[in-house]
């Protein structure tokens, strides 16, 4: 039986918490969490901002923001935002302040600030890394009960999201794994671009960039010599590194997949042919270049492909494993485009795009 004793807003409390454990997608999660402090929190403004990293700089990308009584919103489509619109992580004091501490921290209203700001870091524990921040604004400081829920409902949103992360990444690498590549997959297509919500305010808005995505397959070269010689740790510790080369050698916007053994998938957003293959081919500059500890120097095939309206992740992938196995075929550590090998009669067109047989 439920306790009546409990006052109204821990009653409201609960029933967030309850509703935030049953969700397992992450867009939902999110969204579901920043209704929740709105509601239980005693502010007029509630935006959740996650701290993204692209080529050494750090910005903040606004995802979600609340208004006491009204709806939650999507700021950002992350996967076509331009990062580099973005507020950088140093122009606000005050949320970088919190990140470092990390704690909570708040201001006052001044002259240029009508109204108290409040700013809590999202830290999950798992790995002791940074995810963003939510900010509350409201007319007077937040009162302890304020920041208990608050506090309360960011421990279950940081639990949760570990939770996905368990199962969602690859225990080894830590990249995403197959499970959750097919949801992205199909995010990429045109249809499922995200507005710009009309009620948001335009200083939480990030300008998005309409820009075509591309598939690739990455093979690491003559990688079962690597168990076989130095054996399966040294070959684990090889996949880590690679693991991490891929990390820094593409964007935040794109994302690295694990698929199992020394096979990985990347999705990028491009804006053509050339700027993939360039993408691409960093990558592989920096793998050739790396000194793998014990084993030495270890190379990459790659293999890429556009993604189509339409597409299917099976039928995309097969086109860029062709791809790949074509560069293994001729010499490895290269990188393939698909399209240019069958414009240059280097393999048949025989692939297909979702259900439908093109050629």
């Amino acid at each position: 039986m439920v306790n009546k004793t409990l006052e109204p807003r821990a009653l409201l409390l609960i029933d967030h918490l309850v509703r935030l454990s049953t969700l397992r997608d992450r867009d939902a999660l999110l969204a579901s969490m920043t209704r929740a402090m709105s509601e239980t929190v005693s502010a007029l403004e509630v935006t959740t901002y996650s701290l993204v990293v692209d080529e050494d700089k750090r910005y903040w990308m606004p995802l979600t923001v609340c208004r006491a009584g009204g709806n939650v919103e999507v700021v950002t489509d992350q996967l076509r935002v331009d990062v580099t619109t973005m507020m950088p992580a140093e122009s606000d004091p005050l949320r970088l302040r919190s990140v470092e501490g990390p704690d909570m921290v708040s201001s006052a209203p001044s002259a240029g600030q009508d109204r108290w700001r409040t700013v809590f870091p999202v830290v999950l524990s798992n790995e002791n890394a940074i995810w963003g921040v939510v900010e509350f604004l409201s007319e007077q400081a937040l009162s302890e009960s304020d920041v208990v829920a608050a506090t309360r409902l960011l421990r279950v949103f940081c639990n949760m999201l570990n939770v996905l992360d368990y199962s969602e990444c690859d225990a080894l690498t830590g990249l995403w794994n197959r499970k959750s590549f097919e949801d992205l997959f199909f995010k990429t297509m045109p249809s499922m671009e995200t507005p710009a919500a009309a009620n948001v305010p335009v200083e939480h808005r990030a300008q998005q960039v309409h820009q075509i995505f591309w598939l690739a397959m990455v093979d690491i070269d003559h990688f079962k010599q690597v168990n076989d010689v130095f054996g399966h740790l040294i070959g684990d510790e090889v996949l880590i590194l690679v693991a991490r080369l891929m990390r820094t050698s593409f964007r935040s916007h794109d994302r690295v997949f694990r698929f199992g053994g020394e096979e990985f998938v990347v999705v990028l957003r491009c804006a053509d042919h050339a700027s993939a293959n360039a993408a691409l081919g960093r990558f592989r500059r920096n793998m050739e270049a790396y000194d793998f500890p014990q084993v030495g120097q270890k190379t990459a095939s790659v293999g890429f492909t556009q993604i189509v309206q339409g597409d299917s992740p099976s039928a995309a992938c097969e086109r860029a494993d062709q791809a790949v196995y074509y560069a293994k075929r001729n010499g490895r550590n290269q990188v393939c485009s698909e399209s240019d090998l069958v414009a240059r009669g280097l393999l048949k067109s025989d692939t297909k795009v979702g259900d439908i047989e093109l050629f």
